[in-house]
């Protein structure tokens, strides 16, 4: 009996943190686009939170995978940035399941002015060609 406790416990305790609930943002200045990219992350089972930031003609999407998907995050990029690619040509996109880019992209979801957004987004992207 003592040995069923404790798996029936931590059962217990992974059901009950289950959270089912994606955090999806995006800025305004895409319109209808935010709307299309929202749809898009919310339908990508694989994520659990995510943050979209459209500057002129640039797209930066930062996500984050479920927890015990990390060894996968590249193929979740790819397949994220593919259908990206195929709803918005127009746009250079760039996606990134990197938390540093995560959480800077939470500050410019925050930034007015469209200069200094676009400049930050910039070095974002740079950033993450370093990383790979």
């Amino acid at each position: 009996m003592k040995k069923l406790v404790l798996p029936l416990l931590l059962f217990m305790f992974l059901t009950g943190c289950n959270d089912d609930q994606k955090t999806l943002e995006v800025n305004d200045i895409g319109g209808e686009e935010s709307e299309k990219v929202k749809i898009i992350m919310e339908n990508e089972e694989e994520i659990y939170s995510g943050r979209a930031i459209f500057v002129e003609d640039q797209l930066l999407v930062a996500v984050q995978a479920k927890p015990w998907l990390d060894y996968k995050k590249t193929k979740i990029e790819k397949n994220l940035k593919k259908k990206l690619e195929e709803s918005f040509p127009e746009y250079d996109i760039t996606v990134s399941s990197d938390y540093k880019l995560y959480w800077e992209a939470q500050k410019l979801l925050k930034e007015d002015d469209g200069e200094k957004l676009k400049k930050k987004v910039e070095k974002l992207k740079k950033l993450k060609k370093e990383e790979t």
